[in-house]
Parts: structure tokens; C-alpha cells; sequence
């Protein structure tokens, strides 16, 4: 028999009996859907996991600090030579060395005579020239050229400085005000624009000396706030490796001290989040300490794939139970058919061919189960995402929401994550559960005698 023959006498034999077929595969139908949906629950919270931990920093990004043993003493000088040898590290896309003056009393000044101060501040030293990289965010502006007083401002550095000319209260712009609900409201402007004023610093060397160091910064432009990448994005000044030096080298009054210059964290960035573990083990062992996520992210993936082995167990009870089904469905349907079995064999069918018509209506009830369950999976996991969302019983709802609950987007937490593999896997899955159970039938069916089952009423 050739192979659509048998395929036709398939789905002829399957719509004769339409009842048992539906029954059976409604059951194949349900264990699909249970896996499906219990797995796509799993993968939501992965994403959610992946979600919140990106929001508190880059995970691709290793934080190196400064080595010590257990008498206290420097394992470790992070230099620039450390910094070139994590530059020579295989899988490193971007090095970003950064140096403070948190040893410094710092006082900051703006507009005419001074009349705005801030007392406080994180001043950073840094490679401006690796920042896009690294994956800093400018909200204005430019990246400080080779100026030697060019700068870049924090975010919020402005809401920092107060107005001496101001009275007590008024003297600030608050930028977390709140309305009368609780709610955060939009913050004013500062009292001036950080690109277009000048910004001076006055160092104090903590000699005992009243001597002071001024230094007017140009700010060229202001980054986003990035707590993963440093306090000073929000609330500091970050300036090119080469002015800080030439900063130091005044305040110290010795180009000594600036040409070794020590850093006190260096960002290192890897090229893929597979890479973070190998990298972060290969600068461990130079002696230096070492931060990522990558350790909590391990650990939160670790219990996600134990929630989706356990959900998807549950859900393979349903599918076991279809299987179940499958099979005595094909036993009463080799009972039935024994005479019709007997005259195959007669007109000289092959027991191959017997075999591959008993196994394809099994595999078929399986295929048709496992579509139709991915179908229903994926409108129960755009419904829960709906839910979670706030977005059913509080209006009408729009094909954008109804595309973001499916395929998500930008500030949107899925509770239920539903990707291509995982369907496919499901349909895959149920034809091999659907074969597994009518292996046993078919073989049933091809040991028949066949003067027997001609008798057979």
C-alpha cells in the first residue's frame, strides 16, 4: 500500500468513530494544555527574575576591586596594568576603570559668586572613551572630549545645590515632592542648567593647611541614572582618566602620585552572560575581588527550573492519563476491526503497512490533541497576563495590550510565557506519547490470524 493510502484510511477510520476520537483526543487535549501552561508559568518567572535584575544592573558587568589577604596587606594593585590584563582577557568587550577623590573634603560652586553650593558628591575619574560599551545612557549632551576641564554631570546633580540668596525652605528644588494622595509628582527645574553653567571645585588637601584647590568643570552633558554602573550617574561628576590626573597632580602638587595612579573599581564587561563566570574565576585568581549578578542570577534560575519541573510534572499526570486513553481506545478499535484486519491480510497486505495504519490514527489523536492544546495554552497565557496586568474588568481592551500580554515589551511583566520551542515541544511530545500507546495495539493487531479474524464476527 502506498503511504497516502494508508494515510486516507486513517482519517476515514478516525471520523467513522468521531465521538471516541473526540473523547480521546479532548484527553490528549487537557495533558497538553496542563504542560503547556504549568511550563509557560516557569518561564515567566525566569523572565521576571531576568527583569528585576537587569533593572538593578548590567549582568554582563563585573565589578573589580582591590585585593587583600587576612593581615590586611594589598594582594593585588588595581593599576593600569590590571586593567590591561582584563582587556587581554578572551571574551571582555569593554574595560572601564574608575578612580575617586573620596580621600578629599569637596565643596561645589555654581552661577555668579558662588550663589549656588553643594557639599556633596561623588567626583569619579573614568575611561569616557569605553562609556558606550559599557552601556551608559546620556540624557543630554556629549561625552567630554580631550578637554582638560570638561566633565559629565549625574542626573540629579543639579537637585543637589541650593540657592544661597534663598531663604530657609526655598532655598531647594525638591525633586520628591509628592502630591496630596501620596503620589510622586513631576520634580521642578533646578535653580540652573549643569551644560550651560560652569561648575567649580574647591578641594580641600586636608594638610591642615587653609589652602584650597579650585577647579572650573565644563559639564558637556548628563548621563541616566544607572546604580548598577555607579552612584555617581544619579548624583556625582565624571571626568576622563587624563583630567582627573592632571586634577591629582595639582592638588598633590607632585606628577608622581598621578602617573600611578591607583583605581579604586574597575567595571569589566563581558561580551555574552555565559562568559560572566569564566571571566569573573580568571580575575579571581590575580588576586582581586570580584561582584556580579551572575551568582544570584544562577540561584534564582536554579529554583525557576525546579518551579517548572515540578509544574510540568503535574501537568505530565494529565498527558499520562491520555495516554491511558489512547490505548484502550486502540485495544476496542482492534476488536472492532478484527474482520477488517483479516481482509487486509488477505488481499496481501504487508504487516508494515497494518502496523503504520494502527500507529498513524494513534499518532494523529496525539498531533490533533497537542495543536489544539497549544492553541488554548496560548489564549489562557495571554488571559493571565491580561490579568496581571490590570487590564480585564478595567475597560476596553486594545490588540496592543492583547500583543504585549503575548510577546511582552518594554515595563511589561509576563506572568505566563509562552515561546515557540515550548509549543512545538508540546506537539512533538504529544505524537510520540500518541505512537508510544498504540505501539502496543498495533503489534496486537498484526499477530492476528488471518483466517481467524475472517471468521470473526
Amino acid at each position: 500500500m502506498k503511504f497516502t493510502d494508508v494515510a486516507r484510511m486513517c482519517f476515514d477510520n478516525l471520523k467513522r468513530r468521531k465521538g471516541r476520537t473526540i473523547l480521546t483526543v479532548l484527553g490528549v487535549f487537557i495533558g497538553c494544555t496542563s504542560i503547556v501552561v504549568m511550563v509557560s508559568i516557569g518561564i515567566g518567572m525566569t523572565e521576571s527574575t531576568n527583569q528585576m535584575l537587569e533593572e538593578m544592573g548590567d549582568l554582563s558587568i563585573i565589578e573589580v576591586s582591590r585585593g587583600w589577604n587576612e593581615t590586611g596587606e594589598e594582594t593585588a594593585a588595581l593599576d593600569d596594568t590590571a586593567v590591561e590584563s582584563f582587556r587581554a582577557l578572551e571574551g571582555v568587550a569593554a574595560v572601564m576603570p574608575k578612580a575617586s577623590l573620596n580621600q578629599y573634603s569637596i565643596q561645589m560652586y555654581a552661577g555668579i559668586n558662588d550663589r549656588y553650593q553643594c557639599g556633596w558628591g561623588e567626583i569619579v575619574g573614568m575611561d569616557t572613551d569605553a562609556m558606550e560599551a559599557m552601556g551608559y545612557e546620556l540624557l543630554d549632551g556629549k561625552v567630554p572630549g580631550s578637554g582638560k576641564n570638561e566633565a559629565l554631570a549625574g542626573q540629579w546633580l543639579a537637585y543637589n545645590f541650593y540657592d544661597t540668596l534663598m531663604p530657609e525652605g526655598r532655598n531647594y528644588a525638591d525633586r520628591w515632592a509628592y502630591d496630596e494622595n501620596g503620589n510622586q509628582i513631576d520634580p521642578p527645574d533646578p535653580f540652573f542648567n549643569v551644560i550651560t553653567t560652569p561648575i567649580v571645585l574647591e578641594i580641600d588637601k586636608g594638610d591642615g593647611t587653609e589652602v584650597k584647590i579650585r577647579q572650573e568643570l565644563k559639564i558637556t552633558g548628563v548621563t541616566k541614572e544607572d546604580y548598577g554602573k555607579g552612584w555617581e550617574t544619579s548624583e556625582g561628576i565624571m571626568m576622563p582618566i587624563a583630567a582627573m590626573k592632571d586634577l591629582m597632580t595639582k592638588i598633590d602638587g607632585s606628577p608622581v602620585n598621578a602617573k600611578k595612579l591607583t583605581y579604586s573599581t574597575v567595571l569589566v564587561k563581558c561580551e555574552d552572560i555565559s562568559l560572566v563566570t569564566e571571566i569573573e574565576e580568571s580575575i579571581k585568581s590575580m588576586g582581586f575581588y570580584t561582584y556580579s549578578m551572575e551568582s544570584m542570577r544562577e540561584s534564582m534560575e536554579e529554583s525557576s527550573r525546579q518551579v517548572q519541573l515540578m509544574l510540568g510534572g503535574l501537568g505530565a499526570i494529565s498527558l499520562f492519563v491520555a495516554a491511558i486513553g489512547i490505548t484502550n481506545t486502540m485495544i476496542m478499535s482492534i476488536s472492532e476491526r478484527t474482520r477488517e484486519i483479516g481482509i487486509m491480510k488477505a488481499l496481501g497486505c504487508y504487516v508494515r503497512d497494518i502496523r503504520l495504519l494502527f500507529l498513524m490514527e494513534a499518532g494523529a489523536i496525539g498531533m490533533m490533541g497537542g495543536i489544539i492544546g497549544c492553541i488554548v495554552s496560548l489564549v489562557i497565557s495571554v488571559g493571565i497576563n491580561l490579568v496581571s496586568m490590570g487590564v480585564l474588568g478595567g475597560g476596553s481592551i486594545t490588540g496592543e495590550m492583547v500583543l504585549q500580554a503575548l510577546i511582552g515589551g518594554e515595563g511589561v511583566t509576563r506572568i505566563s510565557v509562552v515561546p515557540l520551542s515550548l509549543m512545538g515541544f508540546a506537539v512533538i511530545f504529544s505524537i510520540f506519547v500518541g505512537l508510544v500507546s498504540g505501539y502496543y495495539p498495533a503489534n496486537k493487531a498484526v499477530k492476528i490470524p488471518a483466517l481467524e479474524a475472517i471468521k470473526h464476527e
